[in-house]
């Protein structure tokens, strides 16, 4: 018959704060996170915190870079008539004033002018 081990209530306490994460990896990525961890003196718990916080940023600038793709692909821009400088078209009243103007102006798709 096995006997039920006693956990006193610190360790209890410390394992719910502290969960264990468990991964397979290949033998390549283990020896060479062995090796980090024998030469750098760090832990896997520290190689694993510098990783995310290396790749935060990454993520951040992966969204930038296409968030201003689609800026520069889709947005509307003028230039200002008194400096010549780009103004790119975002309020509501820009837009109505641009629709009127290419309604009074004649605009439509090519093939409702036919």
């Amino acid at each position: 018959m096995k006997r039920k081990t006693h956990k006193p209530p610190s360790k209890i306490k410390y394992d719910e704060s502290h969960p264990t994460v468990s991964i397979r990896v290949t033998r390549e990525l283990y020896d060479q996170l062995k090796d980090l961890r024998e030469h750098s003196g760090k832990s896997l718990g520290d190689i694993l915190r510098e990783a995310l916080e290396q790749q935060a940023p990454s993520t951040k600038k992966a969204y930038q870079l296409g968030y201003n793709t689609a800026k520069r692909e889709f947005a509307v821009s003028y230039k200002c008539s008194v400096c010549g400088g780009n103004i790119t078209v975002s309020s509501t009243q820009e837009k109505e004033a641009i629709a009127g103007y290419m309604r009074g102006h004649g605009w439509a798709h090519s093939k409702c002018l036919r």
